[in-house]
C-alpha cells in the first residue's frame, strides 16, 4: 500500500476521533449547564449534539479523500460514467472477441482450401506428366512410321520406274520381233532369241507389277496407322492443354487462398481503443473560440499520426472523425463535430482547472487496408502538481557488499516500469499519465545511476538509498527522477 494511503487512512481515524470526542465534550457541558437547543430538553439537546458529530464524520471523511485523491472523486462523482464506460469497453471486447473467433475460422477455412488445392495440384501434375510422357512415345511412333512410309514410297516408286523402263524394253523386244518376223531373211534361231527376249522382259514386267501390288497395300495400311497415331496425338495434346490449363488456374486459386490466409494471419491492428495519438496541455482561461481552435488543431494533428497508421481523409479533409464522449451521450454516437467540440471546449474552460491535459485517443480499434477514418475521442485530465522537486518517492537500503551488477539490479528493480515498482505505484496513484512514447511512468539518466551505484559500493555497510523527483512533475508528465545515496546510519 502506497504510503499516501496510508497516511490518508491514519489522518481521518485521527480527525475523526478528535471529532467524536469534541462533540462529546461540548454535549457534556451543555447537559451539565443544562442548556437547551431549540426548546429540547438537556438530554435531547445532548443527543442532538451527538447525531450532528455523527452526520459530520463520514461527511468529513468523505470530503478529505475527495480533495485527497482523484480516484476517491472518480469515484463520487463520475460512478455512473464509469459503469458506463466499462459497460461499452466490455461490448467492444465481446464485439473483438468474436471477430478473432471469425478470423480464425477463416485461418482454418482458408489452410483447408489450401491443402485441397495443393492436393488436386500434385494430382493434376502427375496426370500432365504422363499424358507428357504418352505424347512423347507417340511422337517417336509416328516419326517411326513417317519413315517407313517414307521409305516404302521411294520403293514404289523406284519399282514404278523400272517397271516403266520393263515395258519399253518390253516394247522394244516385240518391235525386234517383228521386225525379225517380217523380215525373210532372219534365221530361227535368231527368231527363238528374240521371242525368248521377249518372254524374259514379260516375266519382268509381270514381276514389278506384282511387287507394286504387294506395296501398295502395306503403304495404306502404314498411313492408316499414322492417321490415327496424328489422331491419337491430337487427343492427348489436346487433353495435355486442358490439364495444363486446370493446373495453372488451380495454382492460381492456391496463391490466392494463400495470399489471403497471410493477410488474415498476419493482420495486426494499427491502433487499438485508448491509444493515444496526440497530447498537449490547454490552458483553462482561453475564450471558447481559442480553445475550439486549440481542439481542432488537436484533430489536425492527430489526423497526421491516424495517416502513419493507413487511416484516409474523409469528408471532413482529416483521417480522424471526432465522436461524441462518455456519458454526455451515447459512445460512438452520431454527433456533429461541431458540437462536439464546442461542448468539450465548454467543459474544459468551466471545469475548476488552471490548465488541461487534453489527449486525443483512438475510439475503437483499426486494421491498416479497411479504408476509411479513424474514430477518436478527447479525454481530458486536471494538470496539477503531482511531486515537488526532492520529494522521496521510495526509499530503501542496500549493502555497499554488494558487486556492481547486484547494487545496479536492486536499483533497477525499484526504479524500472514494473507492476511491483514503488514509484510507479505512487505515479498512478495520484493520477500521473505515463511518457506517450514509453508508457514509463519514471525517467533516470544511466550516468547517474552508474554513479549511484559507485557511491554504494564506496560506502560502509548498509547504505539508505531515495529515489527523489528531480524536479516538479505535473499530471502531464515526465516525471524525472534523481538518487541520493548516505549512510544507513545516518540521520536523515
Amino acid at each position: 500500500m502506497a504510503t499516501y494511503t496510508i497516511a490518508l487512512f491514519v489522518g481521518l481515524a485521527v480527525l475523526g476521533a478528535l471529532i467524536a470526542y469534541l462533540g462529546d465534550l461540548v454535549g457534556a457541558a451543555l447537559g451539565k449547564r443544562r442548556i437547551t437547543l431549540f426548546g429540547m430538553r438537556p438530554r435531547g439537546s445532548a443527543r442532538l449534539i451527538a447525531a450532528i458529530v455523527g452526520a459530520i464524520l463520514p461527511l468529513l471523511g468523505l470530503g478529505v479523500a475527495t480533495l485527497g485523491s482523484q480516484y476517491a472523486r472518480i469515484a463520487v462523482f463520475q460512478l455512473r460514467s464509469i459503469i458506463q464506460q466499462r459497460e461499452t469497453l466490455s461490448g467492444e471486447v465481446t464485439k473483438l472477441q468474436g471477430q478473432v473467433a471469425e478470423y480464425e475460422h477463416k485461418v482454418a477455412d482458408a489452410e483447408e482450401r489450401a491443402d485441397a488445392a495443393e492436393d488436386t495440384a500434385a494430382k493434376l501434375e502427375s496426370t500432365t506428366a504422363e499424358q507428357r510422357e504418352q505424347i512423347a512415345e507417340l511422337n517417336a511412333r509416328r516419326e517411326e512410321l513417317a519413315g517407313r512410309v517414307e521409305s516404302l514410297t521411294a520403293r514404289r516408286e523406284q519399282l514404278q520406274n523400272d517397271l516403266t523402263a520393263a515395258r519399253d524394253d518390253l516394247r522394244s523386244a516385240e518391235a525386234e520381233l517383228a521386225s525379225a518376223e517380217a523380215d525373210l531373211d532372219t534365221t530361227q534361231e535368231e527368231l527363238d532369241a528374240k521371242r525368248a527376249e521377249v518372254d524374259r522382259q514379260a516375266a519382268r514386267v509381270e514381276q514389278l507389277r506384282l511387287q507394286i501390288e504387294n506395296i501398295s497395300p502395306q503403304i495404306e495400311d502404314i498411313q492408316d496407322q499414322l492417321a490415327q497415331a496424328e489422331m491419337e496425338l491430337r487427343s492427348r495434346i489436346s487433353r495435355l492443354t486442358d490439364a495444363e490449363q486446370k493446373l495453372a488456374d488451380v495454382q492460381a486459386q492456391l496463391e490466392q487462398v494463400l495470399r489471403r490466409h497471410e493477410l488474415v494471419a498476419s493482420r495486426q491492428p494499427a491502433f487499438e481503443p485508448g491509444d493515444e495519438l496526440i497530447r498537449v496541455v490547454i490552458a483553462a482561461d482561453e475564450t471558447q473560440d481559442q480553445m475550439e481552435a486549440d481542439l481542432y488543431e488537436l484533430l489536425h494533428l492527430a489526423s497526421v499520426v491516424a495517416k502513419r497508421g493507413g487511416a484516409v481523409e474523409g469528408g471532413n479533409g482529416r483521417a480522424v472523425i471526432v465522436v461524441a464522449p462518455i456519458p454526455r451521450w451515447a459512445a460512438g454516437s452520431e454527433v456533429p463535430e461541431g458540437m462536439i467540440v464546442r461542448n468539450v471546449a465548454s467543459e474544459l474552460r468551466t471545469g475548476g482547472a488552471d490548465e488541461w491535459v487534453v489527449i486525443v485517443r483512438a475510439f475503437r480499434r483499426y486494421f491498416p487496408g479497411d479504408g476509411g477514418q479513424l474514430a477518436v475521442e478527447f479525454w481530458a485530465t486536471p494538470n496539477r502538481l503531482v511531486f515537488h522537486a526532492g520529494e522521496v518517492l521510495d526509499e530503501f537500503t542496500v549493502p555497499a557488499s554488494d558487486t556492481a551488477l547486484q547494487a545496479f539490479e536492486k536499483l533497477w528493480l525499484h526504479i524500472a516500469n514494473r507492476p511491483t515498482s514503488v514509484v510507479r505505484a505512487r505515479a498512478v496513484t495520484e493520477g500521473m499519465l505515463p511518457h506517450p512514447d514509453t508508457g514509463n511512468y519514471g525517467t533516470i539518466d544511466f550516468a547517474h545511476l552508474f554513479s549511484a551505484v559507485d557511491e554504494i559500493r564506496a560506502g560502509d555497510g548498509q547504505m539508505r538509498v531515495r529515489v527523489t523527483a528531480a524536479e516538479d512533475a505535473y499530471t502531464r508528465g515526465p516525471l524525472l527522477l534523481d538518487i541520493e545515496v548516505t549512510p544507513a546510519d545516518a540521520s536523515p
